[in-house]
C-alpha cells in the first residue's frame, strides 16, 4: 500500500510533465499513423495541425472519428459471390449510340466502376414529398414479393406513421419487408419508427449502430443512401428522408428536395446495392426479385411513358468503393462543352474538384450553382461564403435560393447528362458516408431537370464578388477559421 501512496504522491506532483509526455506519445504515433494510412494531403495536414496543437484531445478526436476501418471490414464480410455482377469485357462496351464525345468518357466510367450502363429505363422526378411520398406508398401496398427500404433518416411523424402503416400491411400479407436504418439517423426520431416497425414484425436493422457490444461504431461513418425497391418493377432513389418536412405545402419547416421514380434493368443495381448493405449490417444474405422485362413490355404498352433513359448505379463509401462518384464527376466534368449546372444543399469541394470546374469554365463552359440561402447547419453556410471569392473568380455562377431550404442534389452537364442521388458536394458525403447515385444520359431527362434548375433560379440571388468583398472583418475571420475545419465537415 505504501508503494501505491508514493506513486500517487509521485503522479499528483509531476502531472504536469505527465501530461506533457503523454501527448507527445500521442502525438507521435497519431502522427505516424496520420502520414502512413491518410492519401489526402490537406486533410493529413490539418489532422497533423489537431493532433499537435490539441493536447491530448486531438488525438482521441483523430482515433474516433478519423480511422476508416470499414474499408477492412467491409473487405472481410463482403463475399465475392454478393458483389454485383454486372460486368463484361471493356472490348465489348456498348456506347448506345450516345454523342461521340462522351465515347471516352463511357470508357472511363467503366474503369472508375464497372458496372453496365443499362438500356430502356424511365427515370421520373418527383418534386418534394407532396410528389414522391405518395407514388412511395402507393407502390409499397401494391407490392406482392418484396420491398426494401433504405433511409438515413426515418422521422416517427405523421408521415412516418404512414410508411409504417403501409409497410407493416405490407408484411402482414405475405410480404417480404426489410428496412435499413442508418445507426446515427435512427436518433433523429429517438428510435421511435424502428421501435414501431419491430413491434409490428417488420424486418428491421441498422446500419453501423453507434452503440454496440460488439466493437466501437464510429459515427462518423453513416449510410446516407436513400432506396427503396418494390418486386424489381419500380425503384425509388434520391435525396428525400421520410419525414414531413418534405411536404412543402403543408409543413411547417418546409424543405425542398427532389427524388426519383425508376424503372426498367438500371432496377437491379439499385437493389444489389440494398442487397450488399443488408448483409455488411447483419450478416443475412437476402434475395429480390429481379427485373423482369416482358412484365415491363406490357406496361410500357398501357402507358405513353418513354422508357430511353441510358443509366447505371455509381455507389461510393469509405470502403472498396471509395472515391467512386468524385472520379465520376471529375471525368464528366472533362466533358463538358456548354453547361454545368449543380444544384446541393451543401457545397464545399475539394481542391481537385473545385479545379476541375475552374478548368471547365476557363475554356467556356457555362458553370452555375445554386446553393440555400440558408441552410440547416449555420457554420456549413459559414465556409460556403468562406468560399465564394475563391470560386467567382473565373467565372463560375453561385445562386443563393431564397425559398426553404433546398436539399435537392443534381448535376447537368450539356444536355444529356445527369447524376442525381444522395451524395452532397462536401467531404462528408465524398469521404465517409456510403452514397448512391444514378449516372444518366437522357436529353428528355436533362431537359426536365434543367427546367427545374431554371424554376430554382428564379428564387434565387447571385452572389456578387463586391457584396463578398464588403463582408464584415469579424464575417470574414469567423468564416475562414471555420473553413479550416471543412476536410471534416
Amino acid at each position: 500500500m505504501q508503494i501505491v501512496a508514493s506513486l500517487i504522491d509521485w503522479i499528483y506532483a509531476h502531472w504536469v510533465t505527465n501530461v506533457l509526455l503523454m501527448h507527445i506519445a500521442l502525438s507521435l504515433i497519431s502522427s505516424l499513423h496520420i502520414l502512413l494510412f491518410k492519401e489526402n494531403d490537406r486533410t493529413s495536414l490539418a489532422w497533423i495541425g489537431l493532433v499537435i496543437f490539441s493536447p491530448i484531445i486531438g488525438s482521441l478526436f483523430y482515433w474516433l472519428f478519423g480511422i476508416n476501418r470499414i474499408k477492412r471490414l467491409a473487405q472481410r464480410e463482403h463475399p465475392h459471390p454478393l458483389k454485383a455482377d454486372f460486368r463484361q469485357p471493356c472490348s465489348a462496351l456498348d456506347f448506345h449510340q450516345l454523342p461521340e464525345v462522351w465515347h471516352s468518357a463511357i470508357k472511363a466510367a467503366y474503369a472508375i466502376h464497372p458496372v453496365n450502363f443499362a438500356t430502356n429505363n424511365q427515370v421520373t422526378p418527383l418534386i418534394n414529398g407532396d410528389s414522391a411520398y405518395p407514388e412511395m406508398i402507393r407502390s409499397i401496398k401494391h407490392a406482392q414479393h418484396s420491398v426494401v427500404l433504405s433511409s438515413y433518416i426515418f422521422d416517427y411523424d405523421s408521415l412516418g406513421r404512414q410508411f409504417v402503416t403501409a409497410l407493416s400491411d405490407a408484411q402482414q400479407r405475405g410480404v417480404r419487408v426489410n428496412v435499413l436504418l442508418d445507426g446515427i439517423g435512427v436518433g433523429y426520431s429517438w428510435r421511435k419508427s424502428d421501435r414501431a416497425l419491430t413491434k409490428r414484425g417488420v424486418n428491421t436493422a441498422r446500419f453501423l449502430p453507434a452503440v454496440s457490444l460488439t466493437g466501437i461504431r464510429f459515427i462518423n461513418l453513416r449510410n446516407h443512401r436513400k432506396i427503396l425497391c418494390v418486386d424489381g418493377d419500380v425503384a425509388y432513389i434520391g435525396g428525400m428522408n421520410v419525414s414531413k418536412n418534405n411536404l412543402v405545402n403543408t409543413s411547417q419547416h418546409p424543405i425542398d428536395d427532389v427524388h426519383f421514380k425508376v424503372t426498367g434493368p438500371v432496377i437491379d443495381q439499385i437493389s444489389k446495392v440494398f442487397v450488399e448493405d443488408w448483409f455488411f449490417a447483419t450478416g443475412e444474405r437476402i434475395q429480390f426479385p429481379l427485373f423482369d422485362p416482358s412484365a415491363a413490355r406490357q406496361s410500357a404498352q398501357s402507358t405513353t411513358a418513354p422508357s430511353q433513359v441510358v443509366a447505371r448505379v455509381v455507389q461510393d463509401g469509405p470502403d472498396e468503393y471509395h472515391n467512386r462518384i468524385r472520379w465520376t464527376l471529375i471525368n464528366a466534368l472533362v466533358c463538358a462543352q456548354k453547361s454545368v449546372k449543380i444544384i446541393t444543399p451543401y457545397f464545399i469541394p475539394d481542391q481537385t474538384l473545385m479545379t476541375s470546374l475552374h478548368a471547365a469554365a476557363l475554356r467556356g463552359v457555362a458553370v452555375d450553382i445554386i446553393i440555400p440561402a440558408r441552410s440547416n447547419i449555420p457554420f456549413i453556410d459559414w465556409v460556403m461564403e468562406a468560399n465564394f471569392s475563391r470560386i467567382i473568380e473565373h467565372g463560375i455562377r453561385i445562386y443563393k435560393n431564397s425559398r426553404p431550404f433546398d436539399h435537392s442534389k443534381i448535376v447537368l452537364i450539356d444536355d444529356v447528362w445527369s447524376f442525381i442521388g444522395s451524395t452532397n458536394w462536401d467531404a462528408r458525403s465524398l469521404e465517409f458516408n456510403f452514397e448512391i447515385n444514378l449516372e444518366c444520359f437522357d436529353s428528355n431527362l436533362n431537359a426536365q431537370l434543367t427546367q427545374l434548375f431554371k424554376d430554382k433560379q428564379k428564387n434565387a440571388e447571385p452572389v456578387r464578388a463586391e457584396e463578398v468583398n464588403q463582408l464584415a472583418l469579424y464575417k470574414k475571420i469567423r468564416n475562414n477559421l471555420f473553413r479550416l475545419f471543412s476536410p471534416y465537415l
